[in-house]
């Protein structure tokens, strides 16, 4: 009981310090537009948080064991931490989350090649479960179908649970004409049986920031787009528990000079 209540809190001050982000890197072109339309959460809202905080603790641990070691305790291995990212709060929550799961399991999660924070999140009860959820497509639009280069084009989509749903992801790529893989995986909360809506937004401009010397930039070519949008229980591709994917839809919009 008592590890529970601090591990909330420590979720809670993690928060705090964490930015919102996607469960996947994502593309500077495709963002959420607002909050998704639902009918209500099921339980307190730790889970957003839990992810955020759990994937900072992932990266850093993982660059500190990469780098010293497996350490002899918690201690050690979170004093680390905290040196390296000069956060007491991150300090404070590796030592927790160690000494919750124990050091060997603790070393081992972090191991893992395909770290899902969902799962993990699950397993600490802080996201909820729901194996017999659902989620099919009722309707998805590519707005406008055809439009010039620059333009922002919107993905608007709504879909019905009839058992609601478990904590999951969803995933929105895009083909594009130039072959640079455009994407992005964006957490959907766990719901309970209704309607749902959500909105993405895709700039069709260059980046001004994406420098080729380091990375595939999209140019945005004249051309058919083709989109697809995956709705998943836990992490879509997963190969963990309370994983599975609910429904896919596709589209397609065209750009012009």
């Amino acid at each position: 009981m008592y590890k529970s209540l601090i591990l909330v809190l420590v979720v809670l001050i993690g928060a705090v310090a964490a930015d919102k982000r996607p469960l996947k890197l994502q593309s500077s072109h495709i963002q959420r537009i607002g909050k998704p339309l639902h009918q209500g959460n099921v339980g307190l809202d730790w889970c957003p948080q839990c992810i955020d905080t759990w994937d900072d603790i992932v990266q850093v641990v993982l660059d500190v064991i990469l780098q010293y070691g497996v350490l002899d305790t918690c201690g050690d291995l979170c004093a680390i931490v905290e040196s390296k990212t000069g956060s007491g709060v991150l300090g404070f929550i590796c030592n927790f989350g160690c000494d919750f799961l124990g050091l060997d399991e603790f070393i081992k999660l972090m191991n893992k090649a395909d770290i899902d924070p969902i799962y993990y999140c699950e397993k600490m009860n802080f996201c909820p479960i729901n194996d017999n959820g659902d989620a099919k497509f009722k309707s998805f639009a590519v707005l406008p179908p055809r439009a010039k280069i620059g333009t922002k084009i919107a993905i608007d989509f709504v879909y019905v649970s009839k058992n609601g749903t478990g904590t999951g992801e969803m995933i929105l790529s895009i083909q594009t004409v130039d072959k640079v893989p455009l994407s992005a995986g964006l957490l959907v909360e766990a719901q309970k049986p209704g309607t749902y809506g959500d909105r993405i937004a895709i700039d069709t401009s260059p980046d001004p920031e994406c420098d080729p010397t380091e990375s595939q930039c999209e140019e945005w070519l004249q051309g058919v787009y083709n989109v697809t949008v995956i709705l998943c229980n836990g992490q879509c591709g997963s190969h963990h528990p309370h994983s599975a994917i609910y429904d896919t839809a596709h589209g397609s919009f065209s750009l012009y000079e």
